[in-house]
Order: structure tokens, then C-alpha cells, then sequence
């Protein structure tokens, strides 16, 4: 029998991976479930993740083993908000890529964004594409802004001008770093600007966004470092995210919060609210106060008892029956996430 090696994920598609070390490929299973939740659901393995696998036949292995992560981007999986869903494991930085018009630039996107890379021990770097397409550099100009002045690296590109694609290359130079962002902002394309010889597939999108790149992929770059393409997400829901960690993305909010009457609070009713003060006295910028609202407003996640939770253990019913009702929970939960997301889409 083989003896184990470690190696990283570079490519995840379906129930297969494909892992790298020294400098040979395998294409690798997972075996069995290698991290299960009570709900009996498991969590995947992702692109940049360090595993042990033992070889078996001639350029195959199984995954036995993922080690712990340095750092991570995830979100809660969007048919089941109890599971975590990490995009990209142990890379130093996110570059979030907005577009200017299409898709339209949205700063509680980049908020969300921000968050979640934060939280994940990533350094966030905004990325605004498209620029070509603005009517006037008042489209994006308020936004770079806005974000320069909060100290976050905001980069202005263009892939068909060229625009910035020095500056993008410079900035991904020795540097793992993954990139996020909706459908449609031109991830794959800004990443064919910055190394033209990796040719990914990309597509042209309209005002909503078309999904091109169908698999996250580690890619190596010349200049040193490397990239993870990600599929364009719909919906970025936040992972382990309490309400009241919310305000501490929020440089202008956190400031004013210390001089609230209440030390737990949210700054959405409650009385002697120095945010809400500034607010009304228009020291805090509406659509800044909008988007932390926004993000407030998708951690309310609905509370899903397994049929174990119950206060009575002698009365708990046997697994038998009780796996027809968790179906239907799941089924329920499925259906009413799936119908929120067809709205977030036309919305868009």
C-alpha cells in the first residue's frame, strides 16, 4: 500500500479533486464524510485546501484527511443555512471585483464581501471593473472613494483598455489571493489580462450576470503567487456572523456606537443611539447606514429544529420516524431559500 502525502487542492469538480504536490497531479476522492454536522450534512473540501491522500492507482488517490486552514472565504449554503460552504482555503487576500454597469455597482455587495473576507482572516481588495463602460467617472468615482478613504486598496480596471491591469498584476504578485464577486464582473477576463497564456473561458453577460467559470480553480501566475477563479455568486450570506459583530466592519458606525446609552446596541430602535443621532444629523452617510441595516437584516436566520430537540427525552420519537419529517423540513427549507433567491434575481 501507498504511504499517505500531503498536497494542496487546486481544483474541485463534483465528488472529484485534484491535488498538487511536488509538482505532480492526482485526481482524488474523499473518503467517505470526512466532516459531518448533526444535521448529517458535510462539508466539502475546497480549492487551496491542505490534505493527506494516499495514492492508489496511477495518478489517483483518496483524501483522507484535510488539515486545519490558515485562512478561508465561506458562506452558509444557501439551501441550508446550518452548513458552512468555504469557497477557497489558506490564501492571503480577496480581491472583490464589482463592475461599474453591468452588473451594476453595488456597495453593500462589497460590504458583504468585506465581511466575509474579514472574518475569514483575508486582507479584502476592491476591485472595480469595467470602468470602459461608465458613462462618466462619476459611475465609480464616489465609490473608490469612499472605500480609499476607509484604508481599503481600491483598484479602477478595464481588461479591453487595459486600464489598471499593471496595477491588479502588481497587486497579486507573491500573493495567494481569490477572487469573488458576482456573476458577469469579469473575473476570468481581468485574470487573461494579467497572464493572457491561462485563456479561461468567458462569456459576454447582461445586466444580471451569466455564470462562465463553472469550477474554482488554484492558477499559478507568472509574476509569482497565484489565483482561485471562483463561479460568480448570487448570494453571499454570511457564515458565524452574530448581529452585534456586524457594526465592527463598519469603521464610521463602530466609532459612533461607543457613545451609545446601550452596550449591546444594534442601532436600529433602540433609545440614546449615538448612530442614529449622527444619522438624523446627517454626520453618517445614509447609504453607509442602509447597507449595515441590509446585513443586520440577513443574519435573522430561521431557527430549524431537528426532531431531537426536544425538552422531554422520553419522549423523543425513534429515527424510524422520524426521518420522513426532517425530509420535509429540508424540503420546505429548500423550496422557501430557492424562492428567495429567484427574487434576489430579479431584483438584480
Amino acid at each position: 500500500m501507498s504511504e499517505p502525502k500531503e498536497g494542496t487542492v487546486t481544483r474541485v469538480r463534483s465528488v472529484l479533486c485534484e491535488v498538487d504536490t511536488d509538482g505532480q497531479t492526482y485526481e482524488c476522492k474523499a473518503r467517505g464524510r470526512l466532516v459531518e454536522s448533526d444535521t448529517g450534512e458535510t462539508k466539502p473540501v475546497a480549492v487551496g485546501d491542505r490534505v493527506v491522500f494516499t495514492p492508489t492507482e496511477e495518478g489517483e488517490g483518496v483524501i483522507e484527511e484535510v488539515l486545519p486552514r490558515r485562512t478561508k472565504l465561506s458562506r452558509r449554503l444557501p439551501r441550508d443555512p446550518r452548513i458552512e460552504h468555504v469557497i477557497a482555503a489558506n490564501v492571503d487576500q480577496l480581491l472583490i471585483v464589482v463592475s461599474v454597469l453591468k452588473p451594476p455597482l453595488t456597495p453593500r455587495i462589497i460590504d458583504r464581501y468585506i465581511i466575509a473576507g474579514e472574518a475569514g482572516a483575508l486582507e479584502p481588495v476592491i476591485c472595480i471593473n469595467k470602468i470602459d463602460l461608465a458613462r462618466s467617472k462619476d459611475d465609480y468615482r464616489p465609490v473608490a472613494e469612499m472605500y480609499g478613504e476607509l484604508e481599503y486598496p481600491v483598484l479602477l480596471t478595464s481588461a479591453v483598455t487595459g486600464e489598471g491591469v499593471d496595477e491588479l498584476r502588481q497587486a497579486l504578485k507573491d500573493k495567494s489571493t481569490v477572487l469573488a464577486g458576482h456573476s458577469g464582473v469579469g473575473k476570468s477576463t481581468l485574470i487573461n489580462a494579467v497572464q493572457p497564456g491561462l485563456e479561461l473561458r468567458t462569456a459576454p453577460v447582461d445586466t444580471r450576470g451569466r455564470h462562465t467559470t463553472t469550477a474554482a480553480s488554484l492558477l499559478r501566475l507568472e509574476v509569482g503567487g497565484y489565483v482561485v477563479d471562483t463561479p460568480g455568486i448570487r448570494e453571499l450570506t454570511l457564515w458565524e456572523i452574530e448581529p452585534a459583530e456586524v457594526a465592527q466592519f463598519f469603521p464610521q458606525i463602530w466609532d459612533l456606537s461607543m457613545d451609545c446609552r446601550m452596550p449591546d446596541c444594534l442601532h436600529t430602535h433602540e433609545p440614546g443611539c449615538a448612530v442614529k443621532e449622527a444619522l438624523e444629523a446627517g454626520e453618517l452617510p445614509a447609504e453607509r447606514y442602509e447597507s449595515y441595516q441590509r446585513i443586520l437584516e440577513t443574519l435573522e436566520a430561521p431557527e430549524i429544529p431537528r426532531a431531537t430537540d426536544v425538552e422531554e427525552p422520553e419522549r423523543q420519537v425513534t429515527r424510524k420516524k422520524r426521518e420522513p419529517s426532517r425530509r420535509r423540513r429540508k424540503q420546505k427549507l429548500r423550496r422557501r431559500m430557492e424562492r428567495e433567491l429567484e427574487e434576489e434575481d430579479e431584483w438584480w
